[in-house]
């Protein structure tokens, strides 16, 4: 497999994004973090759907779960022959609640035939291979938000021991990497297993590892897991160095 005549690939991952920023060159330092969680032997080809310039409340991310953007991304992102899709969103991907991150897998899938995950997909399948059941939870997100994202968990059997967040209305993907690393250690509890980021806004590839080593715990990011969870629908369980507790295992 061939990308316009350059490298050869084996494997070539689709990934969609809600394009939040707008600005090139923020959109592709987001996109590199998904790269980041990439060993060389996969390419990865992206697509951003349009973000309207309203606040990012639940409702306006259950409006963009449904509006038809996702799969039409994918449909686009086909002309270059992937292996896979992953959506890198959480909000969007847990804003209808309980299952409905499955939807959007299902949909991708019926207009693509390939395997796809999301991001609040891939954050179970993480929690379950790590066995880990109590977290806190950190985020950029709208209190609406994150009560939905906290019952999204819940609702699979993950407690959420704290929760918190920068309460954004906007520009959550441009949140500097420094900003969202205090937040999330500073959620950490003893009692808790794991440290979770949501939103794959955050830039959070090259600290996981030091992360890990001050908390003396797993932490999860959007990013991360998605890729992971992504990697794994290829058949593939790279360990990659630095990127984390759930990129040691095989």
């Amino acid at each position: 497999m061939t990308h316009h005549g350059d490298t050869q690939s084996a494997y070539r991952l689709g990934a969609i994004y809600p394009n939040d920023v707008w600005v090139d060159i923020e959109a592709q330092e987001l996109v590199n973090d998904f790269r980041d969680f990439m060993p060389p032997t996969v390419e990865l080809i992206s697509a951003g759907t349009y973000i309207p310039a309203v606040d990012a409340t639940l409702e306006a991310g259950i409006r963009l779960a449904e509006n038809g953007d996702i799969e039409e991304a994918a449909r686009r992102l086909m002309r270059h022959g992937p292996t896979c899709f992953a959506y890198y969103c959480t909000t969007i991907s847990f804003a209808r609640g309980l299952g409905m991150d499955l939807d959007i897998v299902h949909r991708i899938t019926a207009a693509t035939k390939k395997p796809a995950t999301t991001t609040s997909t891939a954050l179970i399948e993480a929690l379950k291979t790590l066995r880990l059941s109590r977290v806190v939870i950190a985020s950029p997100y709208l209190p609406d938000v994150q009560k939905r994202f906290i019952e999204f968990l819940e609702g699979h059997g993950i407690q959420v021991l704290r929760s918190v967040s920068l309460s954004l209305k906007d520009n959550h993907s441009i949140v500097p990497p420094d900003t969202m690393r205090k937040l999330a250690e500073s959620a950490d509890l003893p009692e808790a297993e794991a440290v979770v980021v949501g939103c794959t806004g955050q830039r959070l590839a090259t600290s996981i590892e030091a992360m890990e080593t001050r908390l003396g715990k797993p932490v999860l990011t959007a990013n991360q897991v998605t890729s992971w969870h992504a990697l794994r629908l290829m058949g593939l369980h790279p360990k990659l160095a630095g990127r984390g507790v759930l990129f040691s295992q095989t």
